[in-house]
């Protein structure tokens, strides 16, 4: 009984305990409430720091290697999957423009084909031209009377744009774009594989910079009329890198905007193989069979590059290529050529044989000059060549027109 009755007294305790704590919490006052401060609104601040909106949570650090793209649906995904990516819209995207470009091209070539279906003749500002290449070329017809006005510089037919030619010619917009990808390469970019933004008015012949490859100038080798020069920018076309060249090294690196390429195509033959002893297991040369009395190719000389690679019949070597193959370069004694003019037998034998050419021609003038007092029959026959030559100049010049694409 006794151990009854001391439980019982435990158990009431407890629940007096607990009583009692629930009633001083039902005693205890409320806090007092947040003031409510009105402030009006200004544009000014009171001088803390604002409280940036964006705010991120950033979970287990910085994840490098990984790239967020925004768009419709965001994604998370590596760098090398997103430059993928990237790669395959731009490239659907040019995919896109080509096919935009051959469908507007072959629209407008077949309106103008069928407006002349019959004639093939369109009268544009009162001049009459013949329809040519498909639609892309409007060849002049002078008929006498409309030969001393002159061909407008743009001209629109059947909501197509032709520009004109040289020859007084129009040629469609479309066919130009198509034609100024076939430009030859800029000299100076091929040589140094830089291009400037500057956009001069001209494009004049500038005297040759420094070598490009001197770190501690970025301004050599640069085309100064960047995306304004009317010769092609390739830059899969650029000459060898020479330091690349000396030791198999470039400070640059992938940086470098010269070639790293050991090709035929912009590094000479190998000098001991032309000779027949080249010894050299690791030889870093091309091993071509030329013949040594093959002419210099110019585009190699000028340039440092060549299209033809193995297949040019001309030798690669850094010369000039007119005092070379002719023994006599113009622009030597003016400064103006700035490649080697080494003297050889060859071509010292060539020089004395032009100069006798010219002296023998200056005789043959000054006996010619004693007799203008005899009649001389040939004087006719000249004439007839002269006409002859003419007109056939004039034809070839009909078909061949050059059209300055800015």
């Amino acid at each position: 009984m006794s151990e009854q009755a001391d439980l019982q007294a435990r158990i009431a305790a407890i629940a007096g305990k607990i009583n009692q704590h629930k009633q001083q919490q039902y005693d205890q006052p409320p806090p007092p409430p947040h003031p409510i401060h009105v402030h009006r609104w200004s544009p000014y601040g009171r001088g803390g720091r604002p409280i940036h909106k964006n705010r991120t949570l950033v979970v287990g650090g910085q994840q490098e290697g990984f790239v967020a793209a925004r768009g419709i649906n965001n994604q998370l995904m590596t760098k090398e999957a997103y430059d993928r990516e990237q790669a395959a819209k731009q490239e659907s995207k040019e995919q896109h423009r080509a096919n935009k470009r051959q469908k507007r091209n072959e629209e407008e070539q077949n309106r103008i084909l069928r407006y002349t279906e019959e004639s093939h003749l369109l009268d544009v500002a009162g001049l009459r031209f013949r329809v040519a290449a498909q639609g892309s070329k409007l060849v002049r017809v002078y008929d006498g009377v409309t030969d001393s006005q002159e061909t407008p510089k743009r001209a629109q037919v059947l909501q197509v744009n032709f520009f004109r030619t040289k020859h007084g010619n129009l040629a469609r917009a479309g066919a130009l774009a198509r034609a100024s990808k076939h430009l030859p390469q800029c000299e100076t970019f091929t040589r140094h594989g830089i291009a400037t933004s500057k956009r001069p008015r001209e494009h004049t012949p500038a005297v040759p910079s420094p070598p490009c490859w001197s770190v501690t100038d970025v301004h050599l080798g640069s085309c100064p009329f960047g995306s304004r020069c009317r010769f092609a920018h390739d830059p899969h076309k650029v000459a060898i890198c020479k330091d690349y060249l000396k030791s198999g090294m470039c400070p640059r690196g992938n940086n470098c905007d010269m070639s790293h390429e050991m090709t035929y195509h912009r590094v000479p033959a190998c000098t001991f193989f032309l000779r027949g002893n080249c010894t050299n297991s690791a030889c870093r040369y091309p091993h071509v069979n030329v013949s040594p009395a093959a002419p210099v190719c110019r585009s190699f000389a000028t340039l440092g590059f060549c299209a033809k690679g193995p297949d040019c019949d001309k030798r690669h070597v850094v010369e000039c290529p007119d005092y070379a193959n002719h023994g006599f370069c113009a622009d030597r004694d003016n400064g103006l050529c700035y490649l080697p003019h080494p003297d050889r037998a060859a071509i010292l034998r060539k020089a004395a044989e032009r100069q006798a050419k010219i002296e023998a021609s200056q005789d043959f003038s000054d006996l010619s000059s004693d007799d203008d007092g005899e009649p001389d029959e040939s004087e006719d026959v000249d004439s007839d060549v002269e006409i002859i030559v003419g007109e056939d100049t004039h034809e070839v010049s009909q078909q061949q027109d050059f059209v300055k694409v800015a």
